[in-house]
């Protein structure tokens, strides 16, 4: 007997060390297929992906199997395969929906998701990516959240809409910072700078990027830090920087040979032929564009090879031969179409049209305008529907996250139903045991049924009453799904929008400053808000003497104003009448008053001429505060409107046509913004524990008054 328990043991270890080795052997294939895959290898990581998918099948393994498939369809995006990314990726999504695996599902969605982006489906992307954001929301996975808000930022700005992209960009860092993920908060940050770049803030992506590359060389990776250089490189070329982008691109090329990354090496050496371009280096810049070529289409790197292209074009137009630049755009017209990059095919066209230009070559000029403005038609269609399907997804995400909810009241209530049932169920059982009599069995049982009536009675009317929630629960959802964030007059954003969005910029300026404080960080560059309440001079006998019809025409004239002076990145709003409020965000605070006075400016040398009406000369009043404040508040957005509007009340009274501005305080607890007034400023400034500008001659009035 003690033989054949021995037996069973053995067999058993056995069992096990083959479970084991198994496993053993797949996480040897996935590291092996990951590493070729990031080393550029491409065939050996799809040998390899294949190896394990077969691997999988024979052992009937469908988590595995599901692994395979996510891996052959990471290749095939790399490849820029993306039929194929897509087909391995949705088998993938189906069998860990079988086999719910929740974690590696939501990752799938989000490949999936990335890989429509990649070819300009936005509205089939961001539906993927929510679905991914979903699971994560549901296992409070707060990492991973953070990833796939990085995911909808970058899909975000493809679609041109780029403040939606700056919040998701910025919800990404908050939750990164929530984490202690230094490598998910340069990444983040990273991605903040490219957006600003792409926005046309070089200075504040400038600074971005040196900071991403700080946290990088930290973290010690160093593909991201090669990430960073080159981007750093790319940006240094554009403001004209010739040798800080040499030192860039090329420590960013030898860090992506070190870690043999093939493709990302070429991507730095075309930042480099641009560079050569730039300084007139034409024989280089070509040699390394030739290179290029010539490797990415041996290793069906398209994307980059598109973008090759385009750049030995542009530099055959500077060189003035028009032949050679044909023959690059048709070659990247040809590939772009194969990529479904349609961008990228109009800006060819675009080139192709400057080509035909400089041959004489009109007809062929206007065809080629022609198949350019139909692009240009094509992609602002598509731009538009994503943005359709973007509301759409954001409002499916919602409804559902209300019907996660929902279902987990029902089953809390359900559980509840099991637990009484149990309870009773106990209670009979322990009757019968103590031996009861029949009558008392009976009269139990009638009870019984009696308390079951009653529970289902309770029951139904929980029910009802959630289901009365839940009716209240769409109402309210489409409430709030009718509160416009626009002002209709205007065209503006309004005070709802902005009271919705100012305080992760708060959160993000104090942070900053806390950081360098705490010795965390070198002292912070364009990290303050500066808030500016404006207001139309004398806008009541405007109105008196015009007429509102004529006041309302130059209330939306002042939205021209204010978009000419402020960036496309600040919050511009009506507050309401004729205020209006512009947020200056992350910007040096010495800047404040050069953009009070460009502002004043802009509305007193250049008249107003609204339909039927001679043209009329205006003025305003300016009052702004500076922020993150010494003093800590409460409710630090309530605090800035007070004080902005302190400072127009003295604008006001000191004559009009001009600005007053709150740049700092000193720290002192027995100060209390948020009861400030007038009079308890002027004490604070003859104190010296106020600092005011202002653009009058004459010394500032503080009275206080309701008329402005």
């Amino acid at each position: 007997m003690r033989r054949f328990l021995n037996l069973a043991v053995l067999l058993s270890c056995a069992f096990s060390a083959s479970v084991l080795a198994q496993q053993d052997n797949f996480t040897l294939l996935r590291e092996q297929v990951e590493s070729a895959r990031q080393q550029g290898q491409m065939d050996n990581a799809d040998q390899l992906a294949n190896q394990y998918l077969i691997l999988a099948n024979q052992r009937g393994d469908l988590l595995e199997q599901g692994r395979a498939y996510f891996n052959l369809g990471r290749n095939a995006m790399e490849r820029n395969r993306y039929p194929d990314a897509k087909a391995y990726l949705q088998q993938a999504i189906s069998l860990f929906l079988d086999i719910n695996q929740q974690s590696l599902l939501a990752e799938s969605y989000r490949q999936l998701g990335l890989t429509y982006r990649y070819q300009s489906d936005y509205g089939q992307a961001l539906d993927n990516v929510y679905l991914a954001m979903q699971i994560y929301q549901t296992q409070q996975d707060t990492r991973a959240m953070a990833s796939v808000y990085n995911s909808i930022g970058t899909i975000l700005e493809k679609m041109g809409q780029f403040e939606q992209a700056l919040q998701a960009h910025q919800q990404s860092l908050d939750l990164h910072y929530q984490t202690g993920d230094q490598e998910g908060i340069a990444s983040a940050i990273f991605n903040l700078g490219d957006l600003n770049r792409t926005m046309g803030d070089r200075q504040k992506a400038l600074s971005y990027f040196l900071q991403a590359l700080e946290m990088d060389q930290a973290v010690g990776d160093p593909k991201n830090i090669a990430y960073s250089h080159n981007k750093l490189g790319f940006l240094y070329s554009e403001l004209g920087n010739f040798a800080q982008s040499a030192i860039h691109l090329n420590q960013a090329l030898a860090l992506f040979e070190q870690i043999h990354a093939p493709r990302d090496a070429d991507w730095a050496r075309t930042s480099l032929a641009k560079l050569a371009m730039d300084q007139g280096h034409y024989n280089e810049a070509q040699q390394l564009l030739d290179g290029v070529i010539a490797r990415a289409m041996k290793q069906e790197y398209k994307s980059l090879l598109v973008d090759a292209y385009k750049l030995a074009a542009e530099l055959a137009i500077k060189k003035e031969e028009y032949g050679a630049a044909l023959g690059y755009i048709e070659a990247g017209v040809i590939q772009a179409r194969l990529n479904n990059e349609r961008a990228d095919e109009a800006i060819l066209e675009k080139l192709r049209v400057q080509v035909l230009v400089k041959q004489d070559a009109v007809r062929e000029a206007l065809a080629a305008l022609q198949h350019q403005k139909q692009l240009d038609d094509e992609l602002f269609n598509a731009q538009r529907a994503a943005t359709i399907a973007n509301i759409q997804a954001q409002a499916d995400f919602t409804r559902q996250q209300n019907q996660i909810e929902l279902l987990k009241k029902e089953q809390a209530l359900q559980q509840a139903m099991v637990e009484q049932h149990r309870l009773y169920r106990n209670f009979w059982v322990l009757g019968l045991a103590a031996g009861f009599t029949l009558l008392l069995m009976l009269y139990h049982r009638h009870n019984q049924k009696r308390l079951n009536r009653r529970l289902e009675q309770q029951v139904a009317s929980r029910t009802e009453e959630l289901q009365d929630k839940n009716l209240e629960l769409q109402a309210a959802y489409k409430q709030l799904e009718t509160i416009s964030l626009t002002d209709k007059l205007t065209g503006l954003h309004n005070r709802h929008f902005l009271e919705s969005h100012i305080e992760s910029d708060l959160i993000h300026s104090q942070r900053l400053y806390q950081d360098w404080q705490r010795g965390k960080t070198g002292k912070p560059e364009s990290a303050d808000l500066v808030v500016f309440l404006i207001d139309l001079d004398n806008f009541k006998a405007l109105n008196d003497k015009y007429g509102h019809n004529v006041g309302d025409d130059v209330l939306r004239m002042l939205k021209q104003r204010m978009q000419q002076v402020f960036r496309h990145s600040d919050y511009l709003v009506r507050w309401g009448g004729e205020e209006f409020v512009a947020v200056a965000r992350f910007i040096h605070r010495e800047d404040a008053t050069s953009l009070a006075q460009r502002f004043v400016e802009s509305i007193r040398h250049s008249a107003f001429s609204p339909q039927g009406t001679e043209p009329l000369w205006l003025t305003c009043s300016v009052g702004y505060v500076c922020y993150p404040l010494a003093i800590a508040e409460h409710n630090p957005w309530a605090t800035l409107i007070k004080l902005a509007d302190l400072c127009l009340y003295a604008a006001k009274h000191s004559g009009r046509n001009g600005w007053v501005g709150l740049d700092a305080i000193t720290a002192d607890p027995s100060i209390s913004l948020s009861s400030i007034d007038s009079e308890q400023i002027q004490q604070l400034v003859a104190q010296d524990k106020l600092h005011i500008q202002h653009s009058f001659a004459s010394p500032l009035r503080w009275q206080s008054s309701t008329a402005k």
